[in-house]
């Protein structure tokens, strides 16, 4: 689906023109508890890919494992920045391969970052604002006609920009807004010529995160891995492990790649959870996903963005098939009623979800073999980088994960979560 029908459906859907879809009444947050057997499989199934050497901690812990392949989702209901750790929508950059996007986080976070300055020097209760830069998205500014796209980054690169925010910001994320006195941009500063001694200020604003961040994040979650493997901490092991699992699993999504995530662009809501939870849950059993071994990873950032940019590339298959399937089987076939949790849900039928995954040719069963080598691989990966430290006794005594996990759940259970419904699985 090109950008041109994408703006179409788009101004017809927000416009007014609100088209339901047959598999909009499958909600996914009633889904979510059971939809969570995907990632705790895939992790499962990972421990058999590791050498024996892994086995003791990793075999012996394959409960935890699996039981802790959910925590990612569930802290989707305790922060408002875990959810873009779960997706990247690589089509609001433009056409693939996505060069546009800097694949290192810190030039990635800076370009699509805005930058205003603060003048405070007259002493007025709201500072004089001028805008600097703000990043061109080009589902934005093309799609949605947000027209806020100004200057150039080059021009700031030009002022030795990246220099100066390298130390700076990447260490705040987590801390916003990112303020810093003009005086730490010295190059800006000698041009724009603030009235007063440290009354102007330079405010940096995210853009990037909205459309989420997993191929940056996962590096970072390899690296924390590795870091806890060197340092013998097991329980940072395990919850590490069990975390980067989910994270990949969600890599191996396409519609954790695209704007269009649950199908809400083309008049087809729900198909996030049709083809990651409903597909899965019926016949995962019968699928093969036994994988061999798994490999070491010499580059670790090439690796994941590889993986997902493979992943995009199957967005237009799933969306397409299944909105041929869905004109062609019969209507009353489509949908039916399930007792579940207590509650009675309507959801794709058993049959019409084994067309869908036919017409696939088993893109579904695919992406998790696949998903199953790329996590085991990843642990494999960390034990190798931290020298192949002995994983045997003692056992694990640190409880931390466990009363974190034990939390999340009441969180969880609690509801309301931040962000995107359609991912938080």
């Amino acid at each position: 689906m090109n950008f041109s029908d994408m703006k179409t459906i788009f101004c017809a859907i927000f416009g007014g023109l609100i088209v339901f879809s047959s598999l909009g009444f499958y909600s996914v947050s009633m889904a979510e508890e059971w939809g969570f057997y995907a990632h705790r499989k895939l992790n499962r199934l990972a421990v058999f890919t590791l050498p024996p050497e892994m086995m003791p901690l990793f075999k012996k812990e394959i409960e935890s494992l699996s039981t802790h392949a959910v925590d990612p989702d569930r802290r989707r209901y305790a922060t408002p920045f875990e959810g873009p750790r779960h997706y990247i929508d690589l089509d609001v950059y433009g056409e693939f391969p996505y060069d546009n996007l800097p694949r290192e986080w810190n030039k990635a976070l800076a370009k699509f970052s805005s930058v205003k300055i603060l003048d405070r020097c007259s002493g007025a209760e709201v500072p004089d604002t001028h805008l600097i830069y703000f990043p061109y998205i080009h589902f934005d500014e093309e799609v949605q006609n947000k027209n806020k796209a100004y200057g150039e980054f080059d021009s700031l690169l030009a002022m030795n920009y990246q220099e100066f925010f390298n130390p700076r910001v990447p260490c705040d994320f987590y801390r916003p807004p990112w303020k810093y006195p003009l005086s730490d941009w010295p190059e800006k500063k000698s041009v724009f010529g603030c009235p007063g001694e440290d009354c102007c200020e330079i405010l940096i604003t995210d853009h990037i995160s909205k459309y989420g961040i997993i191929t940056y994040y996962l590096p970072m979650i390899q690296r924390h891995l590795t870091r806890a493997m060197r340092n013998g901490d097991k329980a940072r092991i395990l919850r590490h492990a069990a975390d980067i699992g989910h994270y990949i699993g969600d890599a191996h999504v396409p519609l954790h790649t695209t704007v269009n995530y649950n199908g809400q662009l083309t008049g087809q809501t729900g198909i996030h959870a049709f083809w990651e939870s409903r597909i899965p849950e019926l016949f995962a059993e019968d699928f093969d996903l036994i994988v061999g071994k798994a490999e070491y990873i010499e580059d670790k950032e090439e690796f994941f963005w590889d993986v997902v940019l493979y992943t995009h590339q199957k967005v237009d298959s799933v969306l397409a098939i299944e909105q041929r399937l869905r004109d062609s089987f019969p209507e009353d076939a489509q949908m039916c009623f399930e007792d579940r949790l207590q509650q009675t849900i309507q959801q794709p039928c058993r049959e019409f979800a084994l067309a869908y995954e036919r017409e696939m040719n088993g893109m579904v069963e695919r992406q998790m073999r696949k998903t199953i080598y790329a996590i085991g691989s990843s642990w494999y990966t960390a034990w190798v980088d931290a020298g192949e430290p002995d994983l045997g006794e003692p056992v694990v005594t640190d409880q931390s994960h466990q009363l974190e996990s034990d939390s999340l759940r009441r969180v969880y259970q609690r509801g309301g979560i931040y962000g995107r419904e359609q991912v938080n699985e």
